[in-house]
């Protein structure tokens, strides 16, 4: 893309009902302001929506002049669901009234007309809840708030209900646990259009982990070794993550550093608690498990484009993180899907 080329524009509605949990309004929409900020090349396009121009929130403060349920959306739209303070069993410090029933009423009969196949759904924890009276989750996997889980059983049998789920992802429909887990599961949304190395640099702005998918809690390898407070080994991190695939060497990169190699070398790992090579084969492997998930590509074809010399050589970093081949954990992995 030419630098002088506007940004592809991405619209975002959040859809809020009576009560929204504020958290679950913020913590998305900051992690799609530094995709805003990290790149050029898209441009997420927030508006808020609401069945009424005031739409009070959890924390009391209500947001003024809401737009309001827009009659049409564009079909590639992505529309995000923030959860309701009413909705949390024994957590609730707002209860429903008519007014709020009512909002929903609204709220959930505009998402029934509105969403379609096209539309990525996004819940934010009981946000789930409106989704689902709506129909939406029908037939597919999701989840919600674990205080919300039988109430969201009970709106249909068609849905099929995830427990212990950080978020779910089903074809274009995705639901998150609760509360935090919204930022969570809009870093792998944007992660699945923009790419790792951008959301490991939202996260760490926003100093949070980058989880890599709903059910895997592990810090992402573009995050790992990220807590020390050195500049210098902090600048050369995000040179390596920047451009991984580069043939980078301790000795080059102790050049960057303006070190003697055994200084830096013992630093590095002093400082993350890894080793360069560890350091630099993980976020490699970590690109890879993107591309065996989301293409069939050849093995030769993988070597060549995450910078290894031989596949031998690549092999052996996967086999240290992985103990099985790539193939195999690629069935793997469909399997789950």
């Amino acid at each position: 893309m030419d630098r002088g080329s506007a940004p592809i524009p991405i619209k975002t509605y959040f859809a809020l009902g009576p009560n929204a949990l504020m958290l679950d309004i913020a913590g998305p929409c900051e992690v799609l302001r530094g995709a805003n900020m990290v790149q050029n090349q898209w441009r997420y396009e927030v508006q808020f929506v609401s069945a009424t121009p005031n739409a009070p929130t959890s924390l009391g403060y209500a947001l003024e002049n809401v737009a309001p349920l827009p009659e049409h959306i564009e079909p590639d739209a992505m529309v995000v669901v923030c959860g309701n303070a009413s909705e949390m069993p024994g957590f609730a410090n707002m209860p429903a009234n008519q007014d709020t029933r009512s909002a929903d009423t609204q709220l959930e009969t505009w998402l029934r007309r509105t969403i379609a196949s096209s539309h990525q759904l996004v819940t934010v924890c009981s946000g789930a809840l409106h989704a689902a009276r709506a129909g939406l989750f029908d037939g597919k996997h999701c989840t919600t708030h674990h205080k919300c889980l039988d109430e969201l059983r009970a709106i249909s049998q068609k849905i099929k209900v995830e427990e212990n789920r950080l978020y779910v992802e089903d074809g274009h429909r995705f639901s998150s646990a609760g509360i935090t887990s919204g930022i969570d599961l809009m870093l792998h949304i944007v992660g699945k259009r923009l790419g790792l190395a951008a959301t490991a640099q939202i996260a760490q702005h926003m100093v949070v982990f980058n989880r890599r998918s709903g059910n895997e809690p592990q810090l992402s390898p573009f995050l790992q070794g990220r807590s020390h407070l050195h500049p210098t080994i902090h600048r050369i991190q995000d040179q390596v993550t920047t451009n991984p695939t580069k043939d980078w060497t301790v000795e080059r990169l102790a050049n960057e550093a303006h070190m003697s190699t055994r200084h830096f070398s013992r630093l590095f790992n002093k400082e993350t608690g890894v080793t360069v090579p560890d350091y630099i084969n993980g976020l490699r492997i970590a690109m890879a498990e993107n591309m065996l998930k989301a293409q069939h590509v050849s093995i030769e074809n993988l070597v060549d484009r995450l910078g290894y010399n031989s596949t031998r050589q690549f092999h052996r970093a996967w086999k240290q993180r992985h103990g099985k081949s790539p193939r195999q954990w690629q069935r793997e992995q469909a399997v789950e899907a």
